[in-house]
């Protein structure tokens, strides 16, 4: 067999290694709930209060919920009669709250730690065009405030269509897993883990295999949730929101976070080391300095929080500690391939899940050639996976990435055979 062909241009994730996400996106653990994303946005008296996609109920994990939450969070400041308000962070939330904020005329000053504006959001230039290094799609399309302003900033945009993947590798019957799963975890005790029902599962299997049900949850979750199964809610952890109408822009999320961070006021590079309430304000305390204001928007990720990078002075109340307890970060890492030639079969969907060879090894990929007219290839890695090639550097994870790849593609078989 030829050795694979190596990408002339490449980029690779360390969601997991930033010290500002500590991973990709939020999750519900096994002891928690819905009610737990509640509880962390729920204001801190008058003048502190968490939002981000981890706080909201329906849209966790996404730029628009996290966007939807700055916004509400921002009327909240408003509504209090708050002047002058500090936010922590430019992600979505961030630049959702700054703009609600400067639209009602408040004083409204934003510290973030990176030296850039998005957050989990990450524009990278590549080989003379634009890609996602973090979130990618716009998801629940129809129903997202994002999409609207892609539409209306007339970006280019691109359907993928998860539902119809070309499986490379092992392929099993999966007929009818879809429905089986969702009401397993639906019906599983609180308290419960995935790895729980896959255990229950998996003894009595019929008219599946064990290996076939192992795949289908490491494609459906493992893939989505980045975290390990006995950790996930088995009755919480599995939210919706993936596969309803998702495109990716043309261009990169770049072209919406520039636009909605026109005209604010961003100082960079200011991480807050303390956040001080007292009756009359709150105090932002960091390397660059001290901000006062009325009150204090933050959008810090989950493991952010829980790590205690922040100091809050006073404590944030139990209530919120229990609910960040409950609460974590996955880890799915990308890796975009940039090549001389297509050396891999065509899509319909633009979309390819591959398996194996280990037991949890789970990639996804997105053909990203109509992007620019060259072949690109931008790879999303969960599990076991990362603990075998992200410990080098960026070079050796795209060859691995592109070897990985471009093995399974000898075997390709639609997903409608399997």
């Amino acid at each position: 067999m030829s050795a694979p062909p190596l990408p002339t241009a490449f980029a690779v994730s360390r969601w997991g290694e930033d010290p500002w996400s500590r991973g990709s996106w939020s999750l519900i653990g096994r002891h928690g709930s819905a009610a737990d994303r509640i509880q962390l946005g729920t204001p801190v008296g008058t003048r502190l209060r968490i939002a981000g996609e981890a706080t909201h109920p329906t849209r966790s994990g996404m730029t628009h919920g996290a966007y939807e939450q700055g916004i509400e969070a921002a009327a909240w400041a408003a509504e209090f009669g708050h002047r002058r308000v500090a936010v922590l962070g430019a992600g979505m939330a961030g630049l959702g709250a700054a703009r609600e904020l400067a639209h009602r005329g408040l004083d409204t000053q934003v510290w973030e730690a990176r030296d850039r504006v998005g957050g989990r959001t990450a524009g990278i230039d590549l080989d003379g065009f634009t890609f996602d290094l973090g979130a990618n799609w716009l998801q629940q399309y129809d129903q997202n405030v994002l999409a609207r302003l892609a539409e209306l900033l007339q970006l280019t945009t691109t359907a993928t269509d998860f539902t119809s993947p070309l499986v490379l590798g092992a392929a099993d019957h999966t007929s009818g897993l879809d429905q089986a799963l969702r009401d397993r975890l639906a019906t599983a005790a609180e308290g419960s883990s995935v790895a729980d029902v896959l255990t229950e599962w998996t003894a009595n299997p019929h008219p599946w295999t064990p290996a076939a049900i192992r795949r289908f949850i490491d494609a459906e979750i493992t893939m989505d949730a980045g975290v390990p199964l006995e950790w996930l809610s088995a009755r919480h952890g599995f939210e919706a929101g993936v596969g309803e109408g998702d495109q990716w822009i043309s261009g990169s999320y770049r072209l919406l976070v520039d636009h909605l961070a026109q005209g604010l006021d961003i100082r960079l590079e200011h991480p807050v080391h303390t956040i001080r309430v007292s009756t009359d304000g709150v105090t932002l305390t960091g390397e660059a300095g001290e901000f006062s204001a009325d009150a204090v928007i933050v959008t810090a990720p989950v493991a952010v929080l829980a790590a205690d990078v922040i100091e809050f002075s006073p404590p944030l109340p139990a209530e919120h500690r229990v609910a960040l307890g409950h609460l974590g970060m996955g880890r799915v890492e990308k890796v975009i391939l940039r090549f001389a030639e297509r050396s891999w079969p065509q899509s319909p969907s633009g979309y390819y899940r591959l398996h194996g060879p280990d037991e949890g090894s789970v990639s996804e990929w997105l053909d990203a050639t109509s992007a620019d007219g060259k072949p690109t290839l931008v790879g999303l890695f969960a599990g076991p996976w990362l603990e075998r090639i992200w410990a080098g550097p960026d070079a050796e994870v795209a060859a691995a990435a592109s070897q990985i790849f471009h093995a399974a593609g000898l075997y390709t078989r639609p997903s409608w055979q399997m």
